[in-house]
């Protein structure tokens, strides 16, 4: 697991681990090691460092990276889209078939509420960091079918305990739904190359996940059982506004220079 240190990589490994071997890698540290976990500290941008992580797995769940609105592209450059390229390249040399590669729904981020999205949706990336998960999508559909990598690129929305904005309300996830789809994409039978969207039992939500129920994913958590302040569901949006109208929210808004009424205007397939 790459970016173990991460807030989703820390939610995750506490129920990883009562069913895999989990090895642990980070420029960060993790000392807080429990039963079947080991740690070894490795920068993404160091290809024979991947190398040699991969060498002793047989699967990878690729967390690492840059997240961020403010991010720019020098930023991301190094562990997003160079790191990403040296991970699924180590896999490839190094025998490794399934590969997890933590994307984001923000690969579509520009994409007005209400709009049709799903597996299919071309990308709208609102933001560097965002552009660099495009690029890993697209690298793991070039890997899948030039070298045969078994890859589910999972389209994470938002995790975590805050909801004083609307917006999250569609796009939550748990660490437990987030880690039956990574255990989905170890196992399924005859995975080629999938995109689904890392989203609990939301109320009317922003994606079509048809393609991750296609795999046998059942949500078992409901955001509605983790909102303790109700007025939050009597919010209304100003879907005229960037970070309102697109489901990218706040990232969205951030160096926004373009024209809204353009981003704004539906584009349905």
């Amino acid at each position: 697991m790459t970016g173990a240190a991460g807030i989703v990589g820390t939610a995750l490994r506490p129920i990883l681990r009562e069913r895999y071997e989990l090895l642990l890698t980070d420029i960060v540290a993790i000392q807080d090691l429990a039963a079947n976990e080991s740690y070894q500290q490795a920068d993404l941008c160091e290809l024979h460092a991947m190398e040699k992580l991969c060498a002793q797995v047989q699967a990878v769940i690729h967390l690492g990276g840059m997240v961020g609105a403010t991010h720019g592209f020098e930023e991301v450059l190094g562990p997003n889209i160079v790191g990403t390229h040296h991970l699924f390249e180590a896999a490839t040399r190094q025998g490794v078939k399934r590969v997890i590669y933590a994307s984001s729904h923000h690969v579509v981020g520009f994409a007005p509420r209400g709009s049709r999205l799903d597996h299919r949706t071309p990308p709208r990336p609102n933001g560097e960091y965002a552009l660099s998960k495009a690029f890993g999508e697209a690298a793991a559909s070039y890997y899948a079918d030039n070298f045969g990598l078994q890859i589910l690129s999972i389209r994470i929305g938002y995790m975590g305990d805050d909801f004083s904005k609307e917006r999250r309300l569609h796009t939550w996830i748990s660490a437990r739904d987030l880690a039956q789809l990574i255990h989905i994409g170890l196992t399924s039978p005859e995975l080629h190359h999938e995109i689904v969207y890392g989203v609990s039992e939301v109320p009317q939500p922003f994606f079509d996940n048809q393609n991750a129920y296609r795999l046998g994913y059942v949500p078992k958590d409901r955001v509605l059982d983790h909102v303790k302040r109700p007025e939050v569901l009597k919010q209304q949006p100003d879907l005229s506004s960037i970070e309102e109208g697109v489901v990218g929210g706040g990232f969205a808004a951030v160096g926004f220079a373009g024209d809204p009424a353009k981003v704004l205007a539906r584009r349905d397939f």
